[in-house]
């Protein structure tokens, strides 16, 4: 027999053995595919677990109000549980918070929540 055509038989013989795992035997493919996970020395990782909330307190002067935008801009000092320095910055305001209770120049006692790159004051009002 020549040889192109043992060639040619090989082939129909890989391609209905192909045939067979993908079309008749779905469950042979997906444990082939399970095992393959799985092999030895590549452990399964954890995917990144999200930051933590944290939430701190801190004083401060209002420096910029934005009632309707629901932005207020603080020049607090530091704040070790972010392990930020005393600097000036706006926040974002939660919806529960009363902005009429503080104007631009106030001392003010306030209450942050840092959750990524998303900061939040949580309570706010004018300090004694």
């Amino acid at each position: 027999m020549p040889l192109h055509h043992n060639t040619s038989r090989l082939k129909l013989a890989g391609a209905a053995a192909l045939a067979l795992l993908l079309g008749a035997a779905p469950g042979v493919v997906s444990s082939v595919h399970a095992q393959g996970m799985n092999m030895p020395g590549m452990e399964k990782k954890e995917a990144p677990k999200a930051a933590a909330a944290k939430t701190a307190a801190g004083t401060g002067t209002v420096t910029a109000l934005n009632t309707a935008g629901r932005k207020v801009t603080l020049e607090h000092g530091p704040m070790p549980e972010m392990n930020w320095p005393a600097m000036k910055m706006e926040f974002g305001v939660a919806s529960a918070v009363d902005l009429s209770k503080v104007k631009a120049g106030d001392k003010v006692r306030f209450t942050i929540t840092s959750s990524g790159s998303a900061h939040t004051i949580q309570s706010i009002s004018p300090s004694p």
